[in-house]
């Protein structure tokens, strides 16, 4: 098995390609974009890399954009039609406003002004999603007779371990959440009172490992074959969803109840016909109302267990509402659903995607995130898909990717500023020939080639490209 490996200088050979970041004021047709300075999925653009050649694309930079990347080399005329802009920006943004620079341009002191502006801002967003989403809770509160709660913390959290701290942990946290799942729901179908020391031992586990480096759990459920649909898609909803509660700064209290609401979301599945679940194609209507039933009869198997907090009953009873009211079982609509439902909602929807299943090909997280911003408004709270984007990255760990230089690796960090920019173990090199041995690149610490040009990632690759299993690539 390969190992994960810090590298302290790591140089690179790009041929003949040529990048540079350059304002949007001197865009031009012809000019082929790498790179923005913001998330993809905040933009228009359906395609990361494109050819400017229409005014809209044009003016929608202008819009979204202060600065762009540009690839001479893959532009219209190549390098000699551009050389102009070449030589403008050889001198490393000396014609431009300082105070208009990205993050990589600014000073030690506006660099960590940056960052606790960013923070500023990230906690006001936050704070205004939890104020939308209290009237349910309020109105839950004020009709147990309890006194309506203060303003709940919001923690936002550090990472204490690197994924490569946290993997060998992680594996065995994640073997055992779906091994204790399993022995859950074979309780269930033998119609015996189930355990719940168990799962709340795996959940806490769960949460501990996310507090401390959400990545290596979401590593792994990439790692895995998705062709065990059922208990796979539990433990990988427990996993993202506890990773957005974290996200959206919640104590480790509400993670756990987040955590166990994961993993029963559909447990209720149990109790439908196997010929039901194995379908193929479209539901007929009367089967359709058939499988909605799941969500009362999970409901039912958490009534059978000790001490479940209001909040796992709530989040299960909900996961299937949505934004527009077109959701099941109750048909509620917008901030009714509650914060714990409508994160679950999506976090069901998007592990659903990116799963094989009888009647659907699993998507790539890319694909799935275009989804959920396509469907926001209508079923999601455009914030909180916005939100979850951010949460588990553009690039999402164990993705595939190759590099503006021609190297190829695999995600396995994100950072949270940044998220064009994670944490890379470099595999091949341009030659699509192995490394010797694996690198991590730190694409934050924005690293050049010998050439002098920044380094970024160019596009995703579909898994299994070049034969890479990135299983292998990982110590457990």
């Amino acid at each position: 098995m390969h190992g994960i490996h810090p590298s302290d200088s790591i140089t690179f050979d790009c041929g003949l390609k040529l990048e540079l970041r350059i304002s949007v004021t001197d865009l031009a047709f012809g000019l082929f974009i790498t790179e923005l300075d913001r998330p993809w999925l905040d933009t228009p653009f359906l395609l990361q890399g494109f050819l400017l050649e229409t005014q809209q694309q044009l003016d929608d930079l202008v819009e979204y954009c202060q600065f762009v990347d540009v690839d001479l080399s893959r532009s219209n005329g190549g390098l000699q039609q551009w050389r102009h802009l070449a030589d403008r920006y050889a001198a490393g943004w000396k014609e431009h406003d300082q105070s208009t620079l990205p993050l990589r341009g600014l000073s030690v002191s506006q660099r960590e002004a940056q960052v606790q502006a960013e923070r500023r801002e990230r906690l006001n967003i936050l704070r205004e999603l939890r104020n939308f989403f209290s009237f349910w809770r309020r109105r839950h509160t004020k009709l147990g007779g309890n006194t309506p709660p203060s303003e709940e913390p919001i923690i936002l959290y550090d990472d204490v371990r690197s994924v490569e701290q946290e993997l060998p942990e992680a594996t065995e946290i994640h073997r055992s959440a779906e091994e204790r799942v399993e022995q859950f729901a074979a309780s269930i179908r033998a119609d015996l009172q189930p355990g719940t020391e168990a799962i709340h031992e795996v959940v806490d586990s769960m949460v501990d490992s996310i507090v401390r480096n959400p990545n290596a759990l979401i590593w792994l459920t990439q790692l895995r074959q998705r062709d065990r649909y059922s208990y796979s898609h539990a433990v990988d909803s427990a996993v993202y969803l506890l990773a957005f509660g974290r996200h959206l700064g919640y104590p480790k209290e509400d993670l756990h109840n987040l955590g166990l609401a994961a993993l029963m979301l559909d447990i209720g599945k149990l109790r439908l016909p196997d010929e039901l679940l194995q379908r193929e194609g479209r539901f007929t209507s009367g089967e359709f109302m058939l499988m909605k039933t799941h969500v009362q009869h999970s409901l039912d198997i958490l009534n059978q267990l000790e001490g479940v907090h209001p909040d796992v009953f709530d989040t299960v009873a909900r996961h299937h509402e949505r934004h527009d009211g077109s959701g099941y079982p109750m048909k509620l609509q917008g901030e009714a659903i509650g914060l714990f439902g409508a994160m679950a909602g999506i976090v069901d929807c998007f592990t659903a995607l990116i799963s094989d299943r009888a009647y659907s090909s699993s998507k790539t997280v890319y694909e799935a995130l275009q989804l959920l911003y396509k469907w926001s408004e209508r079923y999601f709270h455009p914030a909180l898909v916005e939100q979850f984007a951010q949460c588990i990255g553009i690039f999402h760990v164990g993705t595939l990717v190759e590099l503006s230089c021609g190297d190829v690796g695999i995600v396995i960090s994100q950072s949270r500023t940044r998220r064009l920019k994670p944490k890379v173990l470099l595999i091949l090199g341009p030659d699509k020939l192995p490394h010797a041995r694996p690198q991590v690149l730190d694409l934050m610490s924005n690293p050049t080639t010998m050439a002098n040009i920044p380094i970024s990632i160019r596009r995703e690759l579909p898994h299994g490209s070049y034969g890479i299993d990135p299983s292998e690539y990982f110590q457990g």
